[in-house]
């Protein structure tokens, strides 16, 4: 087992102790300039920009032969009674990954744009489904715009907006008297909402008022029923 010390560019002091099978580290064992003053063995100190320290610590964590061979140049190169100390200064030249900010920024773009289209959709969805109560067609066009949202939603990747695309379906479904696979869908979600830890309050109100709609458009469809039987 053998102990360093890495000093960072506010003088923080970290504590790395090489061990065969990991590389422990204590943050912030020292502030400031307290190293010397509480280590009384003597220091060899050496110094290193970040970049190359990050490689170092990395070697360390990952590769078994590495850290050994570290660990006995660190022994060899420090006496009984000093301390290996690493000197952490700027590299002279700040790499830029241009590529990974090209992608960045095509993926910034790229929310910005969904989450634009989605609000457009929203709107849209919610006027034809207004309409859906009066006219059958208009339910259908809901119902296909809210799976255009659903798949936005899930190129997202936001669960409780996935939750709300199904529930608008659910509302296509009931006005296009699909009683059975509305009740489903929304038994699914209400039951998905309250197995979270916690919860979503306004998913879980939706799920109870498109229920009471559900069970209101199919009572007033079993009484159109039985009055066309008489």
């Amino acid at each position: 087992m053998v102990l360093f010390y890495t000093i960072d560019y506010s003088n923080a002091v970290d504590e790395h102790t090489i061990c065969r099978n990991k590389l422990k580290l204590v943050e912030n064992v020292y502030k400031n300039d307290a190293l010397e003053k509480n280590i009384t063995r003597k220091m060899k100190i050496i110094h290193i920009d970040s970049i190359e320290l990050n490689r170092f610590l990395l070697d360390l964590h990952y590769y078994i032969a590495y850290r050994l061979k570290v660990a006995n140049g660190i022994a060899s190169f420090c006496g009984r009674h000093e301390i290996f100390v690493i000197k952490i200064h700027p590299p002279e030249k700040e790499p830029l990954d241009y590529a990974w900010g090209y992608r960045a920024n095509v993926m910034m773009w790229e929310q910005i744009e969904v989450d634009e289209m989605m609000s457009w959709l929203s709107t849209l969805g919610g006027a034809f489904s207004a309409l859906g109560d009066y006219k059958l067609s208009y339910a259908n066009i809901a119902g296909r715009i809210s799976l255009r949202q659903m798949k936005l939603a899930l190129r997202l990747g936001d669960p409780s907006l996935i939750a709300r695309c199904r529930l608008y379906q659910a509302i296509a479904m009931i006005q296009s008297y699909n009683f059975t696979g509305a009740k489903y869908t929304i038994q699914q979600v209400y039951r998905a909402e309250k197995r979270r830890s916690e919860p979503d309050s306004k998913l879980i109100k939706m799920c109870l008022g498109i229920w009471t709609k559900l069970s209101y458009e199919y009572e007033l469809y079993e009484k159109k029923l039985n009055r066309s039987k008489e």
